[in-house]
């Protein structure tokens, strides 16, 4: 038993460093956050405060954060809270379990990302239904025949069987 506890006090401070590490990378990313809301960024580093602006600029509601405080309906609050996040910053609604779980990643993301504020639960956002969806790569498989295809002409898309070599291209253009 002496020993167990020798380990324990020995080693103490590395559950402690990870935690910093955490706590260091969410507020990082919610300075950021906060500067894309056109807020100040030294508002991440106080304790409470933050959330409470957090809460105010993707609920409208700054005193909603005190649901965080109690144990028994936290994750429901911490649901609200993440499903307004990812409204208001024009991310997709997979996002809010991101929020909810490992804030320290999904924070930065959205802050150092391209992503932009658009209102509290995303009122600003006039983006259509595809668009305030995750981005996608769109290609097609088609056959690969040159000699059917002009100089600077795609070539025409056949069905390709199973047996045949494709060509996977992506030009990067939307259409």
């Amino acid at each position: 038993m002496d020993s167990l506890l020798a380990y324990a006090q020995e080693n103490s401070t590395s559950g402690s460093s990870f935690t910093t590490l955490f706590w260091i990378l969410e507020v990082v990313g919610l300075w950021k956050m906060f500067e894309k809301a056109n807020e100040p960024g030294w508002m991440a580093i106080v304790p409470f405060y933050n959330y409470y602006k957090l809460c105010e600029k993707v609920m409208n509601n700054g005193w909603y954060f005190i649901g965080l405080c109690i144990p028994i309906i936290r994750w429901y609050f911490k649901y609200q809270i993440g499903n307004a996040t990812a409204k208001a910053y024009g991310k997709p609604d997979g996002w809010l379990w991101g929020y909810m779980f490992v804030p320290f990643i999904f924070y930065p993301m959205t802050g150092f990302d391209d992503s932009s504020y658009y209102g509290p639960m995303g009122v600003g956002d006039n983006r259509t239904g595809d668009a305030c969806q995750a981005r996608t790569v769109d290609f097609d498989v088609v056959k690969n025949d040159p000699a059917q295809a002009a100089p600077n002409e795609a070539p025409a898309a056949e069905p390709v069987n199973e047996t045949d070599e494709v060509e996977f291209t992506f030009d990067g253009s939307d259409e």
